[in-house]
């Protein structure tokens, strides 16, 4: 993927050429004034005058020591949240000096705005503006213009320093909130938040313990028990090294705005939750995404660095105007990966022709996967059912609405019906709701 540049800033006179600060302006326009009251003589000798004190000004701007500037910003940002961008300047000069700073923003970014300040005398000061990348991708700060006030005030010299670095926006990944309890003991361990163990109906022992009263008969462990003379039961935890294939549809569905982010970014950060958690518990993750084709895949693996690798591959991800191909797509996979998968897709069913198709295709992962499809719906639809309507027009948006979730419960079912599990979520339930089922997978044996 080409990175995107630096915004190209005009070269305006502010940058290229030393200016008269507000001092010299206003000196200027009494000289005018006493143009009216005096001879021009008069008047052409103080504006020369004022003209030699500026060049004097000029030149004693960097008069034993120099400005310098420097841009603090971390490497990394995450889309739509609000960074703090510092701009240290430091004076080794021996008087203070009034500073204008302005720094040179990513492409399609806010530009940054003036910052102003007065720096002492050899001493150092922190200047901040905020900004929100809009997009994920790679993007470029540019130079740092800043422009320093001569020790008369009278003139404003400008200078550029080179201050250009490679800065990268991720997919949001701040950490889940959980509804209850149960819900946090869940997930919290796949956050560092405490160090547990999965254990739930799996095949795989883990260890023996006392019997007690509500345990299965069942996890019995007859030979322990006759040893130990007690009741003692066996504990399973869930298997280990399975595979977690995402699927991600780039889709035109997926280029859908819900609460200022596409329907794809909703997609990205709920996979890439499923996938650290998928890691963190000992089994494979790996990404496909596709549209009219394969557009990226990166094979499973339980690596250190498995989580970055998906990061970085899944960065450049935009959504485009063609229709998918599942068909296609799981083909694909399936001659990739051979090995039973959980296959989470990630995808929108908004309309008939793409129900059917991902009908069609579904059946192609069985039985060597198990298919796990989550349709990505407007959260604008749950607020609009929520509140009765007050007009005619809001009767027929609902009456339309309706009949669209009919449709989705009715694509859904025929998923389940052909053996994939099927869930539709909006855009604040999506990573919660995908982990839980992954949970429950693992919890049920399933895999």
């Amino acid at each position: 993927m080409a990175d995107h540049q630096a915004k190209e800033l005009p070269q305006r006179p502010w940058e290229r050429f030393p200016i008269p600060t507000n001092l010299t302006l206003c000196l200027m326009i009494l000289g005018v004034g006493f143009a009216a009251l005096l001879n021009w003589k008069m008047v052409l000798g103080l504006d020369l005058g004022i003209l030699v004190l500026s060049v004097v000004d000029y030149t004693l701007t960097f008069k034993g020591g120099e400005i310098q500037g420097e841009r603090i910003c971390p490497r990394h940002f995450s889309i739509a949240t609000e960074n703090s961008i510092e701009i240290l300047l430091r004076n080794t000069l021996p008087s203070r000096r009034r500073v204008q700073a302005r720094d040179q923003t990513p492409t399609e970014w806010a530009a940054a705005p003036v910052l102003k300040a007065v720096l002492p005398g050899r001493s150092s000061l922190s200047l901040e503006y905020p900004v929100v990348p809009p997009e994920r991708g790679k993007y470029r700060f540019g130079e740092l213009f800043i422009r320093v006030e001569g020790p008369l005030g009278l003139i404003s010299r400008p200078m550029r320093i080179s201050t250009s670095e490679e800065v990268r926006v991720y997919p949001s990944l701040q950490p889940l909130r959980c509804a209850d309890l149960a819900t946090y003991r869940r997930v919290a361990h796949q956050w560092g938040l405490r160090p547990t163990r999965w254990r739930g109906e799996g095949r795989e022992f883990e260890s023996l313990r006392e019997y007690v009263e509500g345990d299965d008969p069942r996890k019995i462990h007859w030979k322990a028990t006759a040893r130990f003379d007690r009741p003692i039961v066996q504990q399973y935890q869930t298997e280990k090294n399975q595979i977690v294939m995402i699927l991600l549809d780039v889709g035109r569905l997926m280029g859908a705005v819900s609460e200022g982010k596409t329907k794809l970014d909703y997609a990205l950060e709920a996979a890439l939750h499923l996938a650290h958690t998928a890691l963190v518990g000992g089994d494979q993750a790996g990404i496909l995404a596709f549209a009219d084709r394969v557009i990226s895949f990166i094979p499973p693996k339980k690596t250190v660095g498995q989580l970055q690798f998906i990061l970085e591959g899944t960065l450049s991800l935009r959504p485009l105007l063609v229709e998918p191909q599942y068909e296609q797509a799981l083909l694909w996979l399936r001659s990739k990966v051979r090995r039973r998968s959980l296959v989470v897709i990630y995808t929108d069913l908004l309309d008939e022709v793409a129900s059917e198709n991902l009908l069609s295709a579904v059946s192609l992962l069985r039985p060597v996967h198990l298919p796990l499809c989550v349709a990505i719906r407007e959260s604008e639809w749950d607020d609009l059912l929520k509140d009765p309507p007050t007009e005619v027009q809001g009767v027929y948006e609902r009456a339309v609405l309706q009949e669209l979730l009919h449709q989705r419960s009715k694509a859904l079912g025929g998923l389940v019906q052909k053996g994939a599990l099927a869930m539709d979520l909006p855009p604040s339930k999506l990573s919660i709701g995908t982990m839980e089922r992954y949970l429950e997978v693992k919890r049920r044996g399933l895999l």
